[in-house]
C-alpha cells in the first residue's frame, strides 16, 4: 500500500471515527496562567530533545511532499540552533497528524509535551491521536492530564466520557459527563453518554431523561430514537417505544442532502484547527469532504469525493469514500457501484466487502452476501461485525452447524460479544446439538448473569427439547421462574406453558398458551397465534411440546448487523427471547 492510501486511510479513519461530531457543545480551552508558559522558552539552556525523524511520505502529492519536507526542515534548523520550542514540535506534530502520519506525529507531540508541560493543547492532541488510532489504555490517561490543565473544556470531558464507557468504566464516564454537563447543558452526546449507561443498568426511567433531552437538543437524530425505544419498552411503555421505532425509520428513510448530521457530537475547535492543516492536494480535497460529511453537507461531500475519484479513478479508498456518502444519503445503486469498483481495485477490502454483503443481503441475495462478508472476514480477522454477518448469514440459509463454528470463532476472539453468543446457542439448537447448545447457554448465564436472553432460551430448551438427555424440568422451573421476575409478554407465557407441560401440570399450561395466543392475536400476528394453537390442542391432549422453537422462529433468522454510521446504531445486546 501506498503511503498515500496509508495517510488517508488513517486521516478518514480517524475523522469519521470521532462520531461526525457537528454539534454545538464546547468552547476553545482556557489559557494556562501567564506564569506556567514556558512553551515560547528556547531550548538552548536545556539538553536538546531528541530529532523528529520525516516520516515516508513518497507515496504523496508533489505539493504535499513540499509543505511536509519545508515543515521538517525549519524544525530540524531550530533544534540544531537550539531554538525550538513546545509550539514548534507541537505544530509539524499537527501537520504529521492532519496527513495520517501517526508515528511522526506522536513524536513530535510527546517532545512538545517535554519542552511545554503546561501546554493543554499538546497533552490533548496525543489524547485525541490514542484515541482516534483506538488505544483506549493510552487515550484516557492522556485526556485525564490534559483535564488537569483545562478542566473547562468540555469536548475533552465527552471524549473523556465516551473512553471510559467503553472501557465499561461506568462510575468515571458518569463523572466526565456531568462535569461537561454542568458547564454546557447542551452537550448531546454527554446525555445519550448517560441515557445508554442507564440503560444498561437497566434504570429505565433516568435512561428516557437523559435521551428525551439529547432528543430534544437534536431531534433529527434516528440513533437517539432506538434506545430511547428500548427504555420506553423497559418501562413497560410500548406505544411510546413503537412511536420512537417509527420515527427513527421514517427519519432513515428521509435522509435528504444537506441534512443536519445525524449524530450530533461536540464542536471542538481545537480539532477544526488540525483538521484545516491538510490543505494541499488530494489530502485538501478528501478533508474537505469529510469535514463537509461530519457537518452534514451531502452534496458538498460528495460533489469532493467525486473530484477525488476523477482525480484518481484508481484509488479505492477514495471509491469507498463516496460510497460511504452515498449510501448514508439513500443511493443504495450508487453506493454499491462504488463498493463494486472499490473491490475490483482492492479484494481485500474490509469494510467494502462488508457494506457489499449487507446490500445483497437486503435484496435477498443471501448466497452472494455469504461469500462477500467470507471475504470481509478473511481480509479482517479482527472485525466482530463480519464474523457477525457471516454467521447470521449461514443461520438464515440453513448452514447452522457452521455458523456455530463461526460465531465460536468470534467468540474466541471476543468472549464479551454478547450476540455471538446468542447466536452460538440459536445455531446449535438448529443444528440439532441440543446437549452442545445446553452446556453453552450454562456458560453464556454465567458470563452474562443480567441478560435474560440466555436463561429464557435455555428454560425452553430444558423443557421441550427432543432428547431426554437434555431435558430437566427441576432446572427449567428454576429458570422460569428468574425469567418471569423479569420479562413479562407472549414469548415468557408461551416458554412458562412448556415448563408446566413438562412438568405435568397441563391445565396450567393451556392457560399460559392461550395467553400467549390471544397476545400474538393482539398484534396482528395470526400465523403465528394459528401455530401456537397447534402446541395449544397437545397440552389439552396431556402431551408436553417437543419444539423449543419452530422451524420458522425468527431468532434462527436473524437480522444483519450494520456497522455504526451515519444513521445506525450498534446491535443490541440479545436478539432472542427476553
Amino acid at each position: 500500500m501506498s503511503a498515500r492510501s496509508q495517510g488517508l486511510r488513517t486521516v478518514v479513519a480517524a475523522l469519521w471515527g470521532a462520531g461526525l461530531l457537528a454539534s454545538a457543545c464546547g468552547e476553545a480551552p482556557a489559557p494556562p496562567p501567564a506564569s506556567a508558559v514556558d512553551d515560547v522558552t528556547p531550548a538552548a539552556d536545556r539538553e536538546g530533545p531528541p530529532s523528529v525523524a520525516l516520516p515516508q511520505i513518497d507515496g504523496f502529492e508533489a505539493d504535499v511532499q513540499i509543505q511536509l519536507r519545508d515543515a521538517h526542515v525549519a524544525l530540524q534548523v531550530a533544534i540544531e540552533a537550539r531554538t525550538v520550542t513546545g509550539d514548534q514540535f507541537g505544530r509539524i506534530g499537527m501537520l504529521f497528524a492532519a496527513y495520517g502520519l501517526v508515528d511522526g506525529a506522536e513524536a513530535a507531540y510527546r517532545n512538545a509535551q517535554a519542552l511545554a508541560p503546561v501546554e493543554f493543547r499538546w497533552q490533548y492532541y496525543i489524547g485525541v491521536l490514542y484515541d482516534t488510532t483506538s488505544r483506549p489504555e493510552q487515550a484516557i490517561p492522556a485526556l485525564e492530564r490534559a483535564l488537569e490543565l483545562s478542566p473547562g473544556y468540555v469536548p475533552g470531558l465527552a471524549r473523556l466520557g465516551d473512553l471510559l464507557a467503553g472501557q465499561d468504566r461506568v462510575a468515571e464516564a458518569t463523572r466526565r459527563y456531568r462535569e461537561a454537563l454542568a458547564l454546557d447543558p447542551s452537550c448531546n452526546p454527554c446525555l445519550v453518554g448517560l441515557g445508554q449507561m442507564s440503560l444498561q443498568d437497566r434504570d429505565f426511567e433516568a435512561a428516557v431523561e437523559h435521551l428525551e433531552g439529547a432528543l430534544q437538543l437534536a431531534p433529527g437524530a434516528a440513533t437517539i430514537r432506538y434506545p430511547l425505544a428500548l427504555a420506553y419498552r423497559g418501562l413497560g411503555e410500548d406505544a411510546k417505544a413503537q412511536a420512537q421505532l417509527d420515527a427513527r425509520a421514517e427519519a432513515t428513510l428521509n435522509t435528504g442532502m444537506g441534512r443536519q448530521m445525524d449524530r450530533p457530537g461536540v464542536f471542538d475547535p481545537l480539532l477544526l484547527e488540525l483538521d484545516g492543516l491538510a490543505a494541499t492536494g488530494n489530502v485538501a480535497i478528501e478533508a474537505r469532504g469529510v469535514m463537509a460529511a461530519r457537518q452534514g453537507r451531502w452534496t458538498e461531500a460528495i460533489a469532493e469525493f467525486n473530484t477525488l475519484v476523477a482525480a484518481d479513478p484508481e484509488n479505492a479508498v477514495s471509491r469507498n469514500l463516496l460510497a460511504v456518502a452515498l449510501l448514508t444519503t439513500g443511493d443504495r445503486d450508487g453506493a454499491r457501484h462504488q463498493y463494486e469498483e472499490t473491490l475490483r481495485l482492492d479484494p481485500t477490502h474490509s469494510r467494502a466487502n462488508l457494506q457489499l454483503g449487507l446490500l445483497l443481503v437486503e435484496d435477498g441475495r443471501e448466497q452472494e452476501a455469504v461469500a462477500r462478508f467470507r471475504a470481509a472476514v478473511e481480509a479482517d480477522p479482527g472485525a466482530n461485525m463480519a464474523y457477525l454477518n457471516l454467521a447470521g448469514a449461514l443461520l438464515r440459509t440453513g448452514e447452522a452447524g457452521e455458523a456455530a463454528d463461526i460465531y465460536d470463532a468470534l467468540l474466541a476472539l471476543d468472549p464479551s460479544n454478547a450476540p455471538a453468543r446468542l447466536g452460538r446457542a440459536f445455531a446449535l439448537i438448529r443444528a440439532g446439538r441440543h446437549a452442545e447448545a445446553k452446556t453453552r447457554l450454562e456458560e453464556d448465564i454465567l458470563a452474562r448473569p443480567t441478560e435474560m436472553a440466555f436463561p429464557h432460551t435455555l428454560t425452553r430448551l430444558l423443557a421441550a427439547s427432543p432428547d431426554g438427555n437434555v431435558r430437566d424440568a427441576g432446572r427449567a422451573g428454576e429458570l422460569i421462574q428468574q425469567v418471569t421476575r423479569e420479562v413479562q409478554n407472549g414469548q415468557a407465557a408461551e416458554t412458562t406453558a412448556m415448563v408446566l407441560a413438562e412438568v405435568g401440570s397441563f391445565d396450567a399450561a393451556v392457560r399460559y398458551q392461550e395467553i400467549a395466543i390471544g397476545l400474538a392475536e393482539e398484534a396482528g400476528m395470526r400465523e403465528l397465534a394459528a401455530e401456537m394453537r397447534i402446541t395449544l390442542a397437545l397440552y389439552r391432549g396431556g402431551q408436553p411440546s417437543r419444539v423449543p422453537f419452530r422451524p420458522n422462529d425468527p431468532v434462527f433468522f436473524p437480522a444483519p448487523f450494520k456497522p455504526p454510521g451515519a444513521f445506525d446504531e450498534p446491535p443490541a445486546a440479545g436478539a432472542g427471547p427476553q
